[in-house]
C-alpha cells in the first residue's frame, strides 16, 4: 500500500461515526465528582445486561475477594467510579462493533483475548506494586481495537492480513506493516483521539508493541506490552495462527532489558511463575470473566 493509499485509508477513518454511550445518564453521574454511589447503583440496577458486566467484573479471580459480590453497592465500592466508566464504555465500543464480517475473523475469540488482557493487565500492576491505576482495565480491554476496525471497514485488506499472519507464523503487527503499511494500534490510538478518549489510554495502545517508545506514561504501557504477551501465553490470542513467544524468547529479548531498566523485577523464572498463577485464576473464570461480552 502506498503513501495515498494510507491517506485514503486514514481519511476513512475519520468518518467512522462517534461511539454512542450505552447510557448518557449514568455516564454524566460518572463524570460529577460529587456523585453518590448509591445514586449510580440505582441507574445501573435498571440496565441488567450493564448490572450483569458490572458484577462479572467485581468477582473476578484477579481481584481475590473475600466473598462474593452480590449488589452493585458493593461492585462499586470494589471497582470505584473509573472502573465502572470504563466498563461502560467498553460495553459501549463492543456494542458498536457487533456488526461482524463473514470471514476468518473470530470475534468471540478477539473479545476473549480483550477482557483476559484486561485482567492480567491490572494483576500485573498489583504484582508489581505500581500506583492504582484506572486506566489500565479499560487500555488492556481495547488494546487491540484497531484489529476490529480493519475487520469492519477495511475488510478486503484485513482478510490479506489474516492469510499472511496464518501462512508465515509471523505476528499480526509484521503483517499488517507488508500488506497495509500501518497497524492496528495505529489505527485504534487514531479513532480514540477523534473519540475523546484520555490521553493515557490512547497511548498506552498506541504503545502496546512497543512502551520504550512511550516518553510519558511508560509504567502503563510496559503493563499493557507485558499483559498481552502473557494473554498469549496462556492460550488466548486473538487470532489462531498468531505467532506466540515463549517465557525464554521474552527474557532473552532486548525489551526486556528495557522492562527491568525501567524497575520491573522480571526474567524467565517470573515469567514461569506469572503464566501459572494466571492459569490458576483462569480457571476460576470459566462462567465469569471470560463470558464478559456474553448475555
Amino acid at each position: 500500500m502506498n503513501n495515498k493509499d494510507i491517506e485514503r485509508l486514514i481519511r476513512k477513518i475519520e468518518q467512522i461515526p462517534t461511539l454512542p454511550i450505552v447510557s448518557q445518564k449514568i455516564m454524566l453521574l460518572l463524570g460529577d465528582e460529587e456523585v453518590s454511589l448509591s445514586k449510580v447503583a440505582s441507574l445501573i440496577e435498571k440496565d441488567q445486561a450493564l448490572a450483569v458486566k458490572v458484577l462479572k467484573v467485581a468477582n473476578s479471580a484477579f481481584y481475590r475477594t473475600l466473598s462474593k459480590v452480590s449488589t452493585i453497592d458493593h461492585a462499586l465500592v470494589i471497582l470505584g467510579i473509573e472502573e465502572v466508566r470504563a466498563i461502560l464504555l467498553a460495553f459501549s465500543i463492543h456494542n458498536f462493533f457487533s456488526g461482524g464480517k463473514n470471514g476468518d475473523f473470530d470475534r468471540t475469540r478477539f473479545w476473549k483475548h480483550a477482557v483476559v488482557c484486561s485482567q492480567i493487565a491490572k494483576y500485573l500492576a498489583r504484582y508489581f506494586n505500581l500506583p492504582h491505576d484506572d486506566t489500565l482495565f479499560l487500555s488492556g480491554l481495547i488494546h487491540d481495537m484497531g484489529k476490529v476496525v480493519l475487520d469492519q471497514y477495511f475488510h478486503e485488506e484485513f482478510q490479506e492480513i489474516i492469510d499472511y499472519v496464518s501462512t508465515n507464523h509471523v505476528s499480526f503487527s509484521k503483517g499488517e506493516r507488508e500488506i497495509l503499511g500501518i497497524t492496528h494500534y495505529q489505527i485504534a490510538a487514531k479513532l480514540l483521539q477523534q473519540w475523546k478518549f484520555p490521553e493515557k489510554v490512547v497511548m498506552q495502545v498506541f504503545y502496546h508493541h512497543a512502551p520504550w517508545h512511550d516518553k510519558n506514561y511508560v509504567n502503563g504501557s510496559i503493563v499493557v506490552y507485558l499483559a498481552n504477551i502473557l494473554t498469549k501465553m496462556v492460550g488466548f490470542s486473538s487470532l489462531e495462527g498468531e505467532k506466540v513467544v515463549e517465557p525464554e524468547q521474552i527474557a532473552r529479548s532486548k525489551a526486556m532489558n528495557f522492562i527491568v531498566e525501567s524497575g520491573f523485577d522480571l526474567d524467565a523464572n517470573i515469567i514461569h511463575k506469572l503464566v501459572n498463577q494466571i492459569r490458576e485464576f483462569l480457571a476460576e473464570e470459566k462462567d465469569n470473566m471470560l463470558n464478559f461480552f456474553e448475555s
